[in-house]
C-alpha cells in the first residue's frame, strides 16, 4: 500500500494558520517545506490568514522615570508585542522586556508606524555645521518583524532642523515629521516627510527620496499632554495604501497647548487629508454632515474594522466614534459609539492639572464586542465592552504609553 500523499495546497493552507514561531521551526522538517515557506505567495497567504485573526499590540514601554520632555527622545524604551486576546483574558499581565524589545540595541528608539507586521523605527542624532544652522538632525529608519526577529539595515538618511516647533524658533516651518505607509500597487513601504513647504517620499525598495507636490491644506501640528509628557498628536494614519491627517483650511499650521491657539473649532471646519502613496496624489475627505459641535479637546482620527474613524468630545460628558465604511464617501460615515464618561467611570474634574482628558481608539476585539481606549492621564487603558455596557481597567505594572501603542500582527514579511 502506497503512503497517502497530502496535496501541497493543503499543507499550505495549514501552515497558513500556525503562529510564526512554529512556522519557522517547520521549515527545519524538509527542504519542499522550506522552500514553501519561503515562497513570497506563501508569506502573503500567511499575512492574510494574520489579518484575519490573532490581533495584537506593539507596547510602547518607557523607563519608569525618564528625565526628557517626551517619549520621542527617550533612547531607552521597549515595544513588546501582546497578543489582544491574551490582554482581554488577563488585563494583569506581566510584562517580560527580553533585550530583543530594547531599541537601544537596535540603534533606534521609537516607533513611527506599523503596517503587515513591520514596524518602521526611527533614529536621529546631533550633527554639527548642517545646512539649516549650527546644530541640525540626521535621521534614518529602519524596518523590524518582531516576529521573525528580523531587522533592515539604516536606510532613508535626511537631514533636518533641530528645532523643534513647539519652543519656537526662525526654521519651525521646516521641521519635519514623518509618517509610514505601504504602497499596495507595487509592494513598497515608504516613509512620508512633511512640513509645510515641503513633502518627500522615501521608499525601501528604491532606497531613495522624492519629492512631491505639498499639502492642498496642512495637516496642523498638534502638542497634548500626556502623562506630563508634551507628546505630538495628527502624526498619520495609515489604511489602504494613504496615509491620513486631519487639517483645518485657512488655519495655523502649529496648534499647541498654549500661544493663544489652545480651543479647537467646531467640528466642520476639519477635513482630512488623504495622501494616495501609488498615485502620490491627495484628496480632501469630508467628516459626517451636520456635526456642528465645538469640541472642547481636539479631535483625532484611527482605523477600526479597516475602517477610517472620526473621534471627538462632546461637551466633557460623552465620547463620540464615527466610522466612515465606504472609504471616501461623506455619505457612508455612521456613528459607531457614543460613550458616557460615566460609563467610562470617568471624573473629568479630577484631571491632572487642568490638562486634558484625551482619549484615543487603539483597536476592536475580534468579535467587535470590546474596544480598547488609551487616555491621556491615567497610566492604565480602558476595556470598554459597548454591548454589555461594561467597563474594565488593565492593571500591567510597567510603564506602558498606550497613546502611542500601534496594531501589530505576527507575518512573515521580510524586512528587505
Amino acid at each position: 500500500m502506497s503512503p497517502a500523499v497530502v496535496p501541497e495546497e493543503l499543507i499550505a493552507e495549514v501552515l497558513s494558520i500556525l503562529p510564526v514561531k512554529s512556522i519557522l521551526r517547520f521549515k527545519c522538517v524538509c527542504k519542499p517545506w522550506e522552500f514553501l515557506i519561503s515562497d513570497h505567495f506563501f508569506v502573503k497567504k500567511q499575512l492574510h490568514q494574520s489579518q484575519k485573526r490573532n490581533m495584537h499590540l506593539a507596547l510602547i514601554l518607557c523607563r519608569p522615570h525618564v528625565n526628557t520632555i517626551s517619549y520621542y527622545y527617550d533612547r531607552d524604551s521597549s515595544v513588546v508585542p501582546i497578543s489582544l486576546k491574551n490582554l482581554l483574558c488577563n488585563p494583569s499581565l506581566t510584562i517580560t522586556i527580553l533585550p530583543q524589545h530594547r531599541m537601544r540595541y537596535k540603534r533606534c528608539f521609537r516607533v513611527i508606524g506599523s503596517i503587515n507586521g513591520l514596524l518602521c523605527l526611527f533614529n536621529s542624532h546631533i550633527i554639527r555645521h548642517g545646512p539649516y544652522g549650527p546644530y541640525d538632525r540626521d535621521t534614518c529608519f529602519r524596518l523590524w518583524n518582531p516576529a521573525t526577529k528580523k531587522i533592515s539595515q539604516k536606510l532613508g538618511s535626511i537631514t533636518h532642523p533641530n528645532c523643534h516647533p513647539y519652543f519656537g524658533g526662525e526654521n519651525q516651518s521646516n521641521y519635519l515629521r514623518f509618517a509610514f505607509g505601504y504602497d499596495n500597487s507595487t509592494d513598497t513601504y515608504k516613509v512620508v516627510a512633511f512640513c509645510p513647504n515641503e513633502v518627500r517620499i522615501f521608499s525601501f525598495r528604491d532606497n531613495a527620496w522624492k519629492n512631491i507636490p505639498c499639502f492642498p491644506v496642512v495637516p496642523y501640528y498638534r502638542v497634548a499632554l500626556v502623562r506630563h509628557r508634551e507628546q505630538r498628536v495628527n502624526e498619520g494614519v495609515y489604511l489602504n495604501g494613504t496615509v491620513n491627517w486631519l487639517a483645518i483650511p485657512n488655519s495655523k499650521y502649529f496648534w499647541g497647548q498654549y500661544g493663544g491657539y489652545t480651543d479647537p473649532p467646531a467640528i466642520d471646519q476639519f477635513v482630512i487629508i488623504s495622501l494616495d502613496l501609488g498615485r502620490e496624489t491627495y484628496n480632501q475627505l469630508l467628516l459626517p454632515r451636520d456635526l456642528v459641535e465645538v469640541p472642547p479637546i481636539f479631535p483625532t482620527i484611527s482605523v477600526l474594522r479597516d475602517c477610517l474613524c472620526f473621534s471627538y468630545h462632546i461637551n466633557t460628558t460623552h465620547f463620540a466614534i464615527w466610522m466612515m465604511t465606504e472609504f471616501g464617501v461623506q455619505e457612508s460615515w455612521t456613528q459607531f459609539l457614543n460613550i458616557s464618561y460615566a460609563d467610562l467611570q470617568i471624573d473629568y474634574e479630577s484631571r491632572r492639572y487642568g490638562y486634558d482628558y484625551l482619549l484615543h481608539p487603539l483597536c476592536l476585539s475580534e468579535d467587535d464586542d470590546t474596544i480598547i481606549l488609551a487616555n491621556s492621564q491615567e497610566e492604565q487603558a480602558f476595556l470598554y465592552n459597548w454591548r454589555d455596557n461594561r467597563v474594565e481597567k488593565t492593571r500591567i505594572t510597567n510603564n506602558v504609553l498606550w497613546m502611542f501603542s500601534p496594531n501589530y500582527i505576527e507575518t512573515l514579511v521580510s524586512t528587505c
